[in-house]
């Protein structure tokens, strides 16, 4: 009996759209009540926390992705005992690891204590306990939302994390911050809005295959064995990534000032979520990805990338140009004059918004063949030259240091490996590329760069109000594509 899924990409896209519509609103609700409800320094803390947190992620070393991509090669009822098997070798693995790096956070933060006292300590470390030991505790559960990713019902596994993770914590959140609660109560909802998904995963995946379980009696050691190469590689996607999307707000708060870091994290956060947005086209079609490379269907793939680089290019460019004209006054008028880092700081954030919106589709192309230890291998390189340009670069310049440090490191690694990289996974000849590059993208992007110039030098709208300006701007950019 066939478990594929009708329309499978399509439930995918809408579910996934909806959840990052929830995921960009919620933070646009809940950052102007952090900013009214905590100080500078606490928020700044809860920041950090998030940040710190971020890490300890980790402690899945791409199990989760592996898991997926070997449930999706073949889709079938009959395969319920090797899905067994897969999700318990995959499982035990992932607690065996949460314990060992859960024993050492507990070594590192008794020594902490013992040996360190600051006042910046003593806020953080309650709040960064309980979140890290949340995360830790209850993370290889995720393998049940990963094997319902791999049978093709991500449109599940996404209505799971948005009524049990996204709105259970906005929600709780914005009533918290009402009620007068602090960063203790915060950690404890961030904690379970990161582990409920998984029981709603869980309880679905019983009734689908009810012979599907994970146990120590399914665990398989040569399943285990096999899943340590890709999973190596994920592993440094994922400790790569994690430094560069959080690393500056633990170096900010170290070399300027803890009460900083909101206006470089909040901004960052608003780019953060855009550039997420971008990618979930990309990253919905990674087990279509793994089917056309296994099946050797390169020209379909080549289209699909073609597509997905088209799609992800423009998009971005749009939401450049406006964040670019209008990005101040939306800022201000949301958050605050006090979130609003500058307008240098702020169009460095929206070329960096630029550069890692149009890697996804190479990521996605990458990671759904497991084509991808050489990038994650450059991702490391970009990572370490990320961290150690950002620290000499904020003692320079301040927090503009740290986002020209995440420029330039991409430019010199990610920026072009990805795609030549990608290029030859699917065996795509690099002058046709260029080609098609040129026509389909680079030149409407320059038409559209000189028709907006022009309406703002010769200042076309002169006083209209602001909507107006952004309707005719838009109007312009979608005539010329």
């Amino acid at each position: 009996m066939s478990l594929r899924v009708k329309n499978a990409a399509g439930k995918a896209l809408t579910t996934s759209l909806i959840y990052r519509f929830v995921s960009v609103v919620g933070p646009l609700i809940l950052i102007p009540l952090f900013v009214k409800y905590l100080t500078p320094e606490e928020y700044g803390t809860w920041l950090v926390v998030l940040s710190i947190s971020s890490y300890f992620f980790l402690t899945n070393p791409g199990i989760t992705q592996v898991v997926s991509n070997a449930v999706a090669r073949d889709i079938t009822a009959e395969k319920v005992d090797y899905y067994s098997q897969v999700a318990s070798s995959g499982y035990y693995l992932f607690r065996k690891i949460t314990v060992y790096v859960f024993t050492a956070a507990t070594i590192v933060f008794v020594s902490i204590e013992i040996f360190f006292t600051s006042t910046f300590l003593e806020s953080i470390s309650v709040p960064l306990v309980i979140t890290i030991s949340l995360i830790l505790l209850t993370y290889p559960l995720y393998l049940y939302r990963s094997i319902l990713v791999g049978l093709g019902r991500i449109h599940i596994e996404q209505i799971s994390a948005l009524f049990l993770g996204a709105l259970f914590r906005y929600i709780l959140t914005i009533l918290l911050l009402l009620s007068g609660f602090k960063l203790i109560a915060l950690s404890i909802v961030y904690g379970l809005s990161n582990f409920l998904p998984s029981l709603g995963s869980k309880f679905y995946l019983k009734n689908l295959l009810p012979r599907f379980k994970i146990s120590k009696k399914k665990k398989n050691n040569e399943i285990t064995k096999n899943m340590i190469k890709p999973t190596a590689s994920f592993f440094i996607l994922y400790i790569s990534g994690s430094l560069l999307n959080s690393a500056d707000n633990i170096i900010i708060a170290s070399i300027v000032e803890v009460s900083s870091v909101p206006r470089y994290a909040v901004p960052m956060q608003l780019m953060w979520l855009f550039v997420t947005v971008v990618g979930l086209f990309s990253s919905t079609r990674m087990p279509l990805i793994s089917g056309l490379h296994k099946k050797r269907k390169l020209e379909e793939l080549r289209s699909l990338f073609k597509t997905l680089l088209f799609f992800s290019s423009i998009v971005a460019v749009i939401v450049v140009f406006n964040l670019l004209l209008f990005g101040e006054a939306l800022i201000v008028n949301w958050a605050g004059p006090e979130i609003f880092p500058g307008n240098d700081v702020f169009y460095c954030m929206l070329i960096f918004a630029l550069l890692f919106s149009v890697v996804y589709p190479s990521d996605a192309i990458l990671s759904a063949t497991e084509k991808h230890s050489s990038y994650a291998n450059m991702t490391g390189v970009e990572a370490l030259l990320n961290v150690m340009l950002s620290i000499y670069l904020t003692y320079q310049l301040g927090i503009k240091g740290a986002i020209i440090g995440t420029i330039i490191s991409r430019l010199l690694t990610n920026g072009w490996f990805m795609f030549y990289r990608t290029l030859r996974v699917i065996e795509y000849k690099y002058l046709d590329f260029l080609a098609w590059l040129f026509k389909d993208i680079v030149r409407p992007v320059i038409i559209i760069s000189i028709l907006l110039l022009a309406l703002k030098y010769f200042n076309v709208l002169g006083n209209y109000p602001l909507y107006v300006h952004i309707f005719v701007w838009n109007l312009v950019i979608f005539i010329v594509l």
